[in-house]
């Protein structure tokens, strides 16, 4: 890509004391391809680049507002040279799309992807499926900043071509129904509900005996108001941001998953970058992971008490009703992620639970 080469030659630039001319005639000794303009090198040593940063979110989304934050802290940083342009709402597709054009060096450069998207090239990553794992919002940030990106990171360089900046929290899940008050586990068998197509989430509603199916989250909407599922489940935010409240009468709070996304962008750009430049982007990215933390965990109970003025019905159902019929999820994220990869990520969970 134009913006790539540009900057992957800025990177070429070898003797900053040295003449324009000098510049170049090493350039060419050293077989690089085309010419620099003056525009690709600055007084302040940041290139003028533009990075796009694409995901699936709504435009009210905390994912947004966070994105948002990564762009103004970049360019604030990098005095204006370096700009990200934000495309929400899948303006460039959806997830599985935009993760292949961030992977192929297409005209994606960061992409905010969750975890079962990004389990279809590292299996590993279904381990973050498993259900109940974490108890607390404090208890998943612990685990995901002393644990998951490193975890991450071992990898998704090589099978997916890029590098993990943060964890932007998506929040714990909860069923919405309609018409169907859930107390406990058996209030939803037989229950015909949408899952997204996580190994794990599938798995943890087959084990509570649900009628699960996959319907695509851009047809989720008119589904539920078609009645052809009677259920979904989603964090609060995403039930407030998406009007969900318009065709759901019903809010349990199983929290029976801790969601979380990752911002990611391309290895290669990432790796024609300066030390100074990624030091700045990695620390936007923080940034940006802490709105989502603010606006997610924090903002939860507000969410809440807007969604029951909004006319649901919110219950609090026996959650060990549910823990208890988990064992065949556990055995079916195992089967899929390795015994050994669930295995670290509960021995990190548990220790993050000692430590607090």
């Amino acid at each position: 890509m134009k913006r790539r080469n540009s900057n992957m030659k800025w990177n070429r630039i070898l003797a900053l004391g040295m003449g324009t001319a000098l510049c170049l005639s090493l350039m060419a000794g050293c077989g690089s391809g085309g010419d620099i303009s003056s525009s690709d090198m600055q007084e302040d040593g940041f290139p003028e680049l533009n990075i796009s940063l694409a995901h699936s979110a709504a435009t009210s989304h905390a994912h947004n507002t966070a994105a948002q934050t990564f762009a103004d802290i970049v360019s604030e940083q990098t005095g204006g040279k370096v700009t990200v342009t934000i495309y929400p709402a899948s303006e460039l597709g959806d997830q599985p799309a935009l993760i292949e054009s961030c992977y192929t060096d297409g005209d994606v450069d960061m992409v905010i992807a969750s975890q079962s998207n990004m389990a279809t090239y590292m299996p590993k990553l279904n381990a973050l499926a498993a259900p109940f794992l974490f108890d607390s919002y404090d208890h998943a940030h612990k685990v995901m900043d002393d644990y998951v990106l490193d975890w991450i990171n071992e990898d998704v360089g090589t099978q997916m071509n890029m590098h993990a900046l943060a964890m932007f929290d998506y929040g714990f899940r909860h069923v919405t129904t309609n018409d169907i008050v859930v107390n406990s586990a058996d209030d939803l068998n037989g229950v015909k509900i949408r899952v997204p197509g996580s190994a794990g989430l599938l798995a943890t509603f087959d084990a509570l005996g649900c009628n699960t199916q996959t319907i695509a989250y851009s047809e989720l909407y008119q589904s539920l108001k078609q009645g052809v599922v009677a259920a979904e489940e989603n964090p609060v935010a995403t039930i407030l941001a998406d009007s969900y409240f318009e065709c759901q009468n019903q809010l349990a709070l199983t929290g029976h998953f801790f969601d979380v996304q990752t911002l990611l962008i391309n290895k290669s750009l990432w790796e024609s970058m300066s030390p100074e430049l990624q030091q700045i982007i990695q620390n936007a990215a923080l940034e940006a992971q802490q709105v989502t933390r603010n606006l997610i965990a924090d903002g939860e109970d507000a969410d809440i008490e807007a969604l029951k003025d909004k006319g649901m019905n919110v219950t609090t159902p026996d959650k060990q009703s549910f823990i208890d019929k988990m064992a065949p999820a556990y055995e079916e994220i195992a089967s899929l992620c390795g015994q050994d990869e669930l295995d670290n990520l509960m021995a990190a969970a548990k220790a993050a639970s000692e430590s607090a």
